[in-house]
């Protein structure tokens, strides 16, 4: 069955218009909600970053109190560097005499005693004149022998051998020796 529409025309363009500005109305009204929401959502956004930011800015603040109070840590720990390079240097350069003495006494024959050693910075690699008291004859060549034939020592010769008019504890002859005195030998 057919349904037969009376309503005149005029009233039918009516209902339309009623119904097209009824859903305009709710387009209207989500639209409305829609800027609201957003115009929460931004002011939120806004309060939270400036929040943010005044949190962000006190942190720095701070931070910069206390790396200006760490200055003075930072300055002293640079000063301690800069001495330890320094004592680094220093150590590195150093000579041990104490090892060289103890080499050279290890060195010396039954008989013979050193009367005088003089060692410095200067002594490693230059000609440098020893002197020893003996008991015979044979003990002052044996000091010779012993000092060519050590890693020590190189350019081994006598310079002289005496006899003390006065001897002193049976050391009878008074024995000088030219030697030059290994630069890594303080090593």
């Amino acid at each position: 069955m057919e349904m037969i529409n009376l309503l005149p025309l005029e009233e039918k363009r009516q209902l339309r218009a009623a119904r097209a500005n009824t859903l305009l109305i709710r387009y209207n009204l989500f639209l409305l909600g829609a800027v609201v929401f957003l115009g929460l959502a931004v002011a939120f956004a806004y309060v939270y970053l400036a929040t943010a930011k005044g949190n962000s800015e006190r942190t720095v603040t701070e931070n910069q109190a206390k790396v200006s109070d760490f200055a003075s840590i930072e300055a002293d720990a640079q000063q301690f560097r800069s001495n330890l390079s320094i004592a680094k240097t220093i150590l590195g350069n150093e000579v041990t005499y104490t090892k060289v003495i103890v080499e050279i006494a290890q060195l010396l024959p039954a008989g013979v005693v050193l009367d005088s050693l003089n060692l410095d910075a200067a002594t490693f690699g230059t000609q440098t004149t020893l002197a020893a008291k003996a008991k015979t004859y044979e003990s002052a060549l044996a000091l010779k022998d012993s000092f060519q034939k050590s890693p020590l020592f190189d350019n081994v010769h006598f310079q002289s051998i005496t006899t003390d008019s006065a001897p002193t504890n049976g050391y009878v002859y008074t024995v000088t020796l030219n030697v030059t005195i290994k630069k890594d030998a303080a090593k």
